[in-house]
């Protein structure tokens, strides 16, 4: 029997999302078969997924056989689900009540205000949200909203809040450096030496199409990056990992050093990648917004992507 006490921060909750948040990857409908068949208890007695909970109440859960549920109603967990719609399929790599991780295809907008024939990431999510139907809250339900910004031509992890606690939590861990994003970039040329910080502020022009560059007096940024192969024709592939977020800053610190993203002409790259910048989001370690577990999570590259490491996909909590 696994044992959890209620905390001020779900007073008022329902029981079953509490559940959720407190067992990571518990699918809904095996929460509900658990409720159902007693399984789960509130101070003590069987409970309702709809009761509401009280700071200081304590929940318990059959561990042993709601593993055995969990076992036998989920598929396993190198299967990836996926939000499908306006022509395109969206790989989701972790989901819980409180937030999705979903793998970005390039060309996808995130924003709808220039979302063209293909239509926008905040389309698909609002549809997908749509189409959960798990129980409904008071007031209007909130929209699904990614917490962080892909450019449009570049792939990989994105972080979506399903909730708004989730959102505002989210959002300070990454204002305070607490998600870790790392990515893999092709660049022209070779970097030497191999690895490196690149910490030069950056100062970024707004308009239809914002524009990063160093200036003495710009934000701090700070980019990492090395060297993990070497690619026909003159380029490398790079792991890149950054703290701060600033627009455009990978594409504008790997250029001011002489080594701009293939495909990237805006930044100086030739164009010869198919149309597309190399540049893909690739890993992402942070704390769960409710429960505290770190999240480490994994995104291949495309098939167009010049290189796949070998790294599987999916993740792990700990």
């Amino acid at each position: 029997m696994k044992r959890f006490t209620v905390s001020g921060q779900w007073q008022g909750s329902r029981l079953d999302r509490f559940i959720r948040a407190s067992l990571p990857g518990t699918p809904f409908g095996v929460t509900q078969i658990l409720l159902r068949k007693g399984l789960i208890f509130l101070n003590g007695a069987k409970a309702a997924g709809n009761a509401r909970l009280r700071s200081g109440d304590v929940v318990a859960v059959n561990i042993a056989e709601a593993e055995e549920d969990g076992r036998s109603k989920q598929a396993p967990r190198e299967r990836v689900a996926r939000i499908s719609g306006i022509g395109i399929d969206v790989p989701v790599i972790y989901e819980d009540d409180a937030l999705l991780v979903i793998v970005k295809p390039a060309g996808l907008v995130v924003q709808p205000g220039n979302r063209a024939e293909m239509g926008s990431l905040l389309d698909l999510l609002e549809d997908y949200r749509r189409k959960r139907g798990e129980p409904p809250e008071t007031g209007p339900p909130f929209p699904y909203t990614p917490v962080h910004r892909l450019d449009r031509q570049t792939s990989g992890a994105l972080i979506v809040a399903k909730t708004r606690p989730a959102a505002r939590a989210l959002s300070r861990s990454i204002s305070h450096g607490g998600v870790v994003k790392t990515y893999l970039a092709v660049v022209e040329g070779v970097p030497s030496p191999g690895s490196g910080e690149i910490s030069t502020p950056l100062e970024t022009t707004k308009g239809a199409r914002s524009h990063s560059a160093p200036a003495a007096h710009g934000k701090t940024a700070s980019t990492s990056y090395a060297l993990l192969k070497r690619l026909p024709g003159g380029r490398a592939m790079l792991e890149v990992s950054i703290r701060t977020g600033r627009t455009h800053q990978i594409r504008a610190h790997l250029a001011s050093i002489g080594h701009p993203i293939a495909g990237d002409k805006e930044y100086g790259a030739p164009s010869r990648s198919g149309g597309r910048i190399l540049l893909h989001a690739w890993k992402l370690e942070f704390r769960h917004p409710e429960t505290g577990a770190t999240l480490a999570l994994t995104a291949d590259p495309p098939d167009d992507f010049e290189m796949r490491p070998g790294h599987g996909r999916g993740g792990t909590s700990r």
